[in-house]
């Protein structure tokens, strides 16, 4: 298991590659979140159980588009499937109704938003209905380019 230090670290990595694809495509970005936050008030949060420790790690604009980002480096499975916490889910489909489109991206740069995590979770054989975790299988992600745009474009 690795220390929180270690997975912090890639984590931070990781959003600062997706940040970088991003820009690459004509978004401007931020960092949002937790990142952005004191660790006291970090640690409140967690604490209180609040929905808010969900909130994603970027927020991104490019011409009249708003969206944020949940860069998820460590959790695509050595089985093809990626797993997404289920309260994170959650909070992140409040954020789209509330008019603040939430996309998951991936360590291999693969996207999805949380109605897809949802809705691909309840037809997937594993699904229980319980669990801390939907697993959604790797083959129902779409590509960065597909989402974002190609490096070098202005639009989608």
């Amino acid at each position: 298991m690795a220390s929180f230090s270690e997975r912090l670290q890639v984590g931070e990595t990781h959003e600062r590659r997706v940040a970088d694809e991003l820009r690459r495509r004509g978004w401007v970005v931020d960092q949002w979140g937790q990142g952005v936050l004191s660790k006291p008030i970090r640690d409140g949060l967690w604490r209180s159980n609040s929905r808010l420790r969900y909130l994603p790690d970027l927020i991104a604009t490019r011409d009249s588009d708003i969206v944020t980002i949940d860069c998820k480096d460590r959790m695509q499975s050595k089985t093809g499937r990626y797993s997404v916490k289920r309260e994170c889910v959650n909070f992140g489909l409040q954020l789209t109704a509330l008019g603040v489109p939430v996309f998951y991206v991936f360590g291999n740069l693969a996207v999805l938003i949380p109605t897809e995590v949802m809705s691909y979770d309840r037809i997937g054989p594993h699904a229980t209905g319980s669990g801390a975790y939907l697993l959604v299988s790797e083959r129902n992600a779409r590509e960065l380019d597909d989402v974002f745009g190609i490096p070098g474009t202005a639009s989608a």
